[in-house]
Parts: structure tokens; sequence; C-alpha cells
């Protein structure tokens, strides 16, 4: 080792072990403030949260005191009042009450009314929470809170919810409502990301004073050898004055580029426009041009919406498998004439976008091969999800495939095949006993994604 580098190495070497453990020290005091800080907002958001969730249940027990009490016309009668007055309270774009029966009937409920008249004691949420059972159990105890995930109306989406659950002793009612917390990560995310930012710019300032003091090492070395930067310094020279030669021959090209090619071009356009000009004759004449213009644009704008529609739907990414798959099948019926009937349920984010894909390119590719080969009348598309599979099932009245059926199918067959096994799903091709064809898909959903209650 040379007398040079172990005097860089002991010049700069301490410098570089000194920033990595301040930066390091650094980074790791801030992510521990980040921790505390965020789960002090966190506390302080649920705390309000709790206090404005009392101040609605406070608010629904006034309305309905008088009633609840004196039982105006009957229990019956008042029951059904108290009912009505529940189910019109709303507040905010989310915000509802629900009553339940102790044996966990629905009584009332505003935004998911397929749930009124149900027996639901044992309803678990996609965490395996029994979210009923549990907010009767906190309403017996004089009135509680009970975390839970739950259907948000305003998204479609299961959030993270916090109810909070009253007894009406003298009904056997369970009176509840609550709010959801999705904002609180929101918010959360929002302060992680201020302290990031201020970690980043704290280790930029750190390894830039390091910088600064390597340089400042360096430049003191490279004094102990002045001969030999003389010599470094003459072919340097050599080299920005090449560099100059190659910029001033780059510099001609690109003028003569633009001379000959780019000029030329706009000089043709100026010719077209001059000769739009002397052809036009009157306004009448400009306007037709114009309008045969603008057909041919709207018919290159439509061309080009239809080659993205073929190569991603926007709806997929937008609103979903099941949206896609209705308006394929409405453009599907339009093009084609033949009737197309979807039944599909929504699957929640329980499938990855590889997979959605995957069942919206393979309905594509049966509705293709409808149209060109089934000679059918109607076609009928379902997608069910189930708790932990999804089923998708296209079939049509047309002719049918072939019997017996080949192996492994043509080249659409196998490429419907292998999207779905990426996936780990199966699919199977089968002839319908009162003629037509039948494909069913069977793909898992991810079982770690919510899904609404």
């Amino acid at each position: 080792m040379t007398f040079k580098t172990k005097l860089l190495l002991i010049t700069l070497l301490p410098l570089v072990a000194v920033s990595v453990l301040i930066g390091g020290a650094t980074y790791y005091q801030a992510h521990q403030l980040i921790e505390v800080e965020t789960r002090a907002v966190e506390e302080r958001i649920l705390q309000t949260k709790r206090q404005e969730i009392r101040n609605y249940i406070s608010l629904a027990l006034t309305s309905i005191e008088r009633i609840y009490k004196k039982e105006p016309g009957g229990r019956a009668a008042a029951q059904e009042e108290v009912k009505q007055i529940i189910h019109n309270m709303t507040f905010g774009e989310d915000g509802y009450f629900f009553v339940y029966k102790l044996d966990g009937t629905n009584l009332v409920h505003p935004r998911l009314k397929h749930l009124v008249g149900g027996k639901w004691w044992d309803l678990q949420d996609p965490e395996g929470d029994y979210v009923i059972r549990n907010l009767i159990k906190a309403a017996k105890a004089g009135g509680g809170f009970h975390q839970y995930v739950w259907n948000k109306p305003s998204t479609g989406q299961v959030e993270e919810k916090l109810g909070y659950a009253i007894l009406l002793e003298d009904w056997g009612w369970m009176l509840g409502t609550g709010l959801y917390t999705d904002d609180i990560a929101h918010e959360v995310d929002a302060i992680r990301a201020d302290f990031a930012s201020s970690i980043r710019q704290t280790v930029i300032v750190i390894f830039a004073i390091t910088l600064i003091a390597i340089v400042i090492a360096g430049t003191l070395i490279a004094g102990v050898r002045f001969s030999e930067e003389r010599f470094a310094n003459s072919k340097l020279k050599e080299l920005t004055n090449r560099i100059f030669d190659v910029q001033e021959q780059e510099r001609k090209r690109v003028s003569t580029e633009l001379h000959d090619s780019i000029s030329q071009l706009l000089v043709s356009v100026r010719y077209g426009i001059e000769m739009i000009q002397s052809e036009a004759g009157s306004a009448t004449a400009l306007r037709d041009y114009a309008t045969k213009c603008l057909k041919t644009l709207d018919g290159a704008i439509s061309e080009v919406r239809r080659i993205s529609r073929d190569l991603r739907p926007s709806l997929l990414d937008d609103m979903g498998l099941a949206t896609a798959l209705v308006s394929l099948g409405n453009e599907f019926q339009t093009q084609s004439g033949i009737s197309v009937t979807v039944d599909a349920e929504r699957s929640h984010q329980r499938l990855s976008d590889g997979a959605k894909t995957a069942l919206y390119r393979v309905v594509q590719e049966c509705m293709t091969n409808v149209a060109r080969h089934s000679e059918a009348q109607n076609v009928k598309i379902d997608l069910k999800v189930g708790p932990h599979t999804l089923s998708l099932v296209v079939e049509d009245d047309g002719i049918g495939i072939p019997h017996p059926l080949p192996q492994n199918g043509g080249l659409g067959i196998r490429n419907m095949r292998e999207r779905i096994e990426t996936y780990g799903g199966t699919i199977r091709l089968s002839r319908r006993a009162d003629g037509g064809t039948r494909l069913r898909v069977s793909m898992p959903l991810e079982q770690n994604v919510s899904k609404a209650a």
C-alpha cells in the first residue's frame, strides 16, 4: 500500500465512520419519536371520536325518550314509531344508527336494508370478530365501545369502525351507532410522511457535511502531489478542448438537421395551408372541409379509444371486475345483437389486479368465440363470490363445442387456462345438456383482504 493511499484512508475513513454513526443514530431516534407521536395522535383522535359517538347516542335517546317511556298507543305502536325515528336519523355521509334485539335480530339498519329482519347473532367480520354479539355484550354491560370492520357506505369498501351500543332494557333492544376510523390512518400516514421528510433532510445535511470534509481532505492530499497534478491538468485541458470541439460539431449537425429536415416539413405545411386557402373559395367550402377533417379526427379518436379499451379497460381499474363485466356485456350486446345477461358480485378487493385482469380476459375471449362460432342468441355471465373462492360461469345457447372435446383445446383455450392457473384457479369447458357451451372458472380469494359485512 502506497503512502498516498494510507494517508487517504487515515483521513477519510474516520469521517465516513462518524457520518454513518451520526446518521444511523439520528435515523433511529427519529423513528422512535415518530412512533411515540403517532400513537399519541391516534389516541387523541380516538378519544375525540368516542366523545362524538356518545353525543350522537345522547341525541338519539333524547329523540325517543318520551315515546320509549310513555309508550303512547301501546308498546307495539311506540316501537314502530321509534324504529322509524331511528331509521331517519343520520349524521354525516356515513353516520347512522342501528337496532338489534338481544337475540341478534336486526330491527333497524338504514344502510344495509337486507339485514333487517334477519338474525345475525353469529355474524363475523373478515377478522373473525362476532360483531353483533359483542355489541350486545357491551350494551348489557351498561353501554360500551367495540371496534370491528364494516362496510363504509360512501366508498363501498370495508373499513375499521368504532361502534358504541347501549341497552333499551324495557324493550330488550340494543341501540348503537359508530364512526369509521380510516381517517385516523390517513392522518397518521401524513404525520409519518412529514417526519420522514425531516429525517431525510437531516441525513442529507449530515452526509453533505461529510462530503465537504472529504473534498477538503482530498484537496489537501492533492497538494502533496503537485507535480502529478500539473500533468493531470495538462491532460484535462486537452480533454476540455476535445469536448469543445465535439460540442461544436454536434451544434453544426443539429443546425443542419433543423434546416434540411424540420424546416422543409414546416415549409410543406405552409404550402398545404396556402393550398387550402386558395381552393377554399368561400366560407362555406372552408366549413365543409373543416367538417370533413373533424369527422376524420373523430374516427381516429374513436379508434384510439377502442384500441385503448381493448388493451386495458379503465373500468377494471377504476370500478372493479363486476362493473367491467357488465360494461363488456352491454358493449358486446350492442355490437353483435346477441342478448347478454350479467349477474356479477363485487369481490371487494379480495382479488389481485392480475387475477381480475385474467378473469376479464377469459370472459372477453369467450365473447369473441361466441360471436365467431357459437351461433348463439343468448349469453349468460355469472360471477359469484363465496367465503373462500370465486366462481365464474359463462354459458350460451349456441351449437356447442365439438364432441368429444379436444384434449387441450385450441390456442384460445390454452391461453385462458394459463391465465387462470397462474393465480391458482381452475377452468373447465363443457357442453350443456340442452345445447350450447358452458365455461366454469374457480379461483381462490385472498383471505387477508377485508370483505364487506
